[in-house]
């Protein structure tokens, strides 16, 4: 019996484990977007003993990634090698939930900046119609800028955004 196991993310993945009758941790690198077969000469028991060590920490079987709405970093399949589109497909996936995931933690930190902000303009009697946040990337050479995103926050109606002096009447 052989077991595989994928790596899924963008780093380089050391998977540690123990078997029977070793005095150290065995190390296995595994480069992003591919796979490796991992102690080879061990029976299915040791395979189901690397497997119980990590599942703990995401380790999913391959048959079950599409049910996982979350991120998953590393997959195992007995015996034959995990499909090379499956790995690709499931990192294309896991860049999709990570960006999602992005974009809600600033949603949520504008929300309690706002919050704050509320807060204070209360305590100093004072008024807060809207609050903007907006990222944009810094033009890199010889990388493409495509980051741009506005994010408001507030009870006010959205007001025109102006750009250059105001002008002279």
């Amino acid at each position: 019996m052989t077991l595989y196991v994928g790596n899924l993310t963008k780093q380089v993945f050391e998977l540690h484990f123990w078997v029977e009758n070793t005095k150290k941790p065995i190390v296995v690198k595994i480069q992003p977007g591919s796979q490796a077969n991992v102690y080879p000469q061990g029976s299915h028991l040791d395979h189901e003993n690397i497997v119980g060590q990590h599942k703990m920490y995401g380790l999913t079987q391959v048959s079950e990634i599409d049910r996982r709405k979350e991120f998953v970093g590393h997959c195992y399949q007995f015996d034959t090698p995990i499909p090379l589109d499956r790995l690709f497909t499931t990192m294309e996936r896991n860049d999709d939930m990570l960006y999602d995931q992005a974009l809600e933690r600033r949603k949520e930190a504008a929300l309690a900046m706002d919050e704050t902000m509320k807060r204070t303009a209360q305590e100093t009697d004072t008024k807060l119609q809207n609050f903007e946040v907006e990222l944009q990337e810094v033009e890199q050479k010889g990388v493409d800028t495509q980051v741009h995103e506005v994010i408001t926050v507030g009870d006010g109606e959205q007001q025109q955004r102006r750009r250059g002096r105001p002008r002279r009447s």
